[in-house]
């Protein structure tokens, strides 16, 4: 049977009786518990820059008996939904950027888990360039190189035989800044090797 709310708090004060507790006792760690709580909660806030895991979990700390599988590349306005950075990349043309994707099974991810990134997406990743930089020269990880200029396949397409490559530095600026479009089956036309990273979301 279902106790009723009175005969609840009657039984719980008659507990805190049996323990030699008082009223203020238990109401002043109850606040503490409250407070350490909404810490925690607001400690869950996840930023570019921090470390995913194998197991689903994120930190800004290196964490050495878990398995980091990317940095986290953008996050949304809630601070707990957004797009994880693969560590590894590779050189393709653009339908291999996909199959590259899709068969992506390293540092803990499974084939299948992980995406091309559409355009917008990479966009949204490389305004956080820097924050992504600092945590993966912090693990010896592949990071991008300002003065390669390297372009990475979008899963959106383009105009045509082209689909959109995004570029994590735009200075200089000497193809319009960083996002243009690449020939999917061909080296690109500015001579810049075209690279692919692959996404999560969590």
């Amino acid at each position: 049977m279902i106790m009723k709310k009175n005969e609840r708090l009657k039984a719980l004060a008659a507990v805190v009786e049996s323990l030699g507790l008082t009223a203020e006792e238990v109401i002043a760690y109850l606040g503490k518990a409250f407070v350490q709580s909404e810490k925690a909660k607001s400690a869950d806030v996840v930023c570019p820059g921090m470390y995913y895991y194998s197991d689903r979990t994120i930190s800004a700390d290196i964490l050495s008996d878990k398995q980091i599988s990317g940095v986290v590349g953008w996050v949304d306005d809630s601070g707990r939904h957004g797009l994880v950075l693969g560590l590894r990349e590779g050189k393709t043309l653009w339908a291999g950027a996909f199959k590259w994707c899709i068969k992506y099974a390293f540092d803990g991810i499974k084939s299948g888990e992980a995406f091309l990134p559409s355009k917008d997406e990479l966009v949204k990743i490389f305004k956080n360039i820097d924050a992504i930089q600092i945590s993966l020269g912090k693990i010896g990880q592949c990071q991008f190189k300002k003065e390669d200029s390297y372009w990475y396949w979008s899963s959106s397409k383009s105009k045509g035989c082209s689909a959109w490559v995004v570029r994590p530095y735009i200075d200089p600026m000497p193809y319009g800044g960083g996002v243009y479009y690449g020939n999917m089956y061909e080296e690109n036309d500015f001579g810049i090797p075209t690279r692919v990273r692959c996404v999560l979301a969590f």
